[in-house]
């Protein structure tokens, strides 16, 4: 299991604060928040890449900054720009990262490039974006890691190869003692494959539910001024007022059972956090 305790790090213009979440063994974790909410730091927090100024990140009870050169490569990441040397092909790449990663499987790693369609001789420059994804995902899969972090590994891909990255990580998450965790902006792939879901904005979790129970916890009731006046506040999360009339997101289980509803998904929990004024 991964562990982010009170993660806190300040920029001149930005803070992460206090972020705190698990990656349970064999879950996928979400990561979703607007552009600046400080997702791409966590991440970066997490291999290492940034040092936070407070807090800890434990994997397995123990602190990555006391992982050896072989525990540390327990984590493995998949990025939307990868940067795969671009003059190798497939079987070239395959014989370099076993001279980079201890624990390498090259016969894996051809397996998963057959088992993706991916040319073993073509240059990894002349692959379409999609195909970079798989390579990318295809080498995080080959070094025996227990924990996969991809940040936006869907986007700008056609809705086919989505659907084919999703069932990488499914496929991953099966095995024993693996975990993931996922950023990304398309939330509708987030509601298909994630068991939790975590809502960074302005640096800060503003929630961190399973991702079932959030779905089925939320409406969107459009009400006037007197019917919103007379609801019981502890039932209204958020307030979006709008030039046709105002809409709420609220707990369906402590609504009036006469209201009409919408059910509420990812996309529009994070409108209504984001945009919504509280009424507490």
């Amino acid at each position: 299991m991964l562990s982010i305790k009170g993660l806190n790090k300040h920029y001149q213009n930005f803070s992460v604060e206090n972020v705190t979440f698990d990656i349970p063994d064999g879950t996928v974790v979400g990561l979703i928040g607007e552009n600046g909410a400080g997702k791409s730091t966590v991440i970066k927090c997490i291999l290492g890449a940034v040092h936070p100024d407070g807090g800890e990140i434990l994997l397995d009870g123990k602190s990555i900054n006391r992982l050896s050169k072989s525990e540390k490569q327990k984590i493995s990441f998949v990025f939307d720009d990868m940067g795969l040397p671009g003059e190798l092909n497939l079987d070239m790449l395959g014989k370099v990262l076993s001279n980079v990663f201890e624990r390498w499987n090259n016969e894996k790693f051809m397996q998963l490039v057959q088992k993706f369609g991916l040319p073993e001789k073509k240059v990894i420059k002349e692959f379409s974006k999609g195909m970079k994804m798989k390579a990318a995902i295809a080498v995080s899969l080959s070094y025996d890691s227990h924990i996969l972090i991809l940040d936006e590994p869907t986007g700008g891909l056609d809705p086919v190869v989505r659907d084919e990255i999703l069932e990488l990580i499914y496929d991953y998450n099966r095995q024993e003692k693996h975990a993931a965790l996922i950023s990304s902006h398309i939330t509708s792939d987030l509601e298909k494959i994630c068991d939790y879901i975590v809502y960074l904005h302005g640096g800060k979790v503003l929630f961190n539910e399973e991702k079932d129970e959030l779905l089925g916890m939320y409406g969107i009731y459009c009400v006037n001024d007197r019917q919103l006046d007379e609801l019981d506040k502890t039932a209204v999360v958020r307030v979006l007022r709008r030039e046709y009339g105002t809409d709420i997101l609220a707990i369906k289980q402590k609504m009036p059972r006469d209201f009409e509803f919408k059910p509420a998904n990812l996309d529009d929990i994070m409108l209504f956090y984001s945009k919504g004024e509280s009424v507490c």
